[in-house]
């Protein structure tokens, strides 16, 4: 193949240079949350929308001898900052937006719309300043 030219620099230059929004609504749960929160805790990623789902906890399913089973938490989810994702509580967004897509008649939706202006620098006053942080793991294992 020939040579791409600065184009795989450019490319790199642009994504991890420009604005990032993660929307986020109470269906974001598990590992879509996890990933919001490492990039809002890391100052790379805005979150708009609503608060999370709050799915904070790693449970594993043990079968029981009597065809019943035990679901017993082994471990958290922690985010970059060490605290950890509250069960039911989930993500605050920087930016607060509740709104649903009505459909084909009316296809304006106010969470996207509000992420365009973040993008495109226009971000309403109430976006929470970034807090560069170390990355740090992001699974902690419960007390045994």
């Amino acid at each position: 193949a020939g040579d791409r030219g600065g184009a795989v620099g450019d490319a790199e230059a642009t994504l991890f240079g420009a604005p990032l929004v993660v929307l986020i609504d109470r269906g974001t749960a598990s590992a879509a949350e996890l990933f919001a929160a490492a990039l809002h805790d890391n100052g790379r990623g805005v979150l708009v929308g609503e608060h999370t789902f709050g799915k904070g906890l790693i449970q594993r399913v043990f079968p029981m001898p009597n065809g019943g089973a035990l679901k017993l938490t082994v471990g958290e989810y922690m985010r970059p900052t060490l605290a950890p994702i509250e069960p039911g509580v989930g993500l605050e967004p920087d930016l607060l937006c509740l709104d649903t897509p009505r459909g084909a008649a009316e296809p304006v939706d106010a969470c996207v719309d509000m992420a365009v202006s973040v993008v495109r620098g226009r971000a309403p006053k109430a976006v929470r300043p970034l807090a560069r942080l170390p990355l740090l793991r992001t699974v902690r294992p419960l007390a045994e």
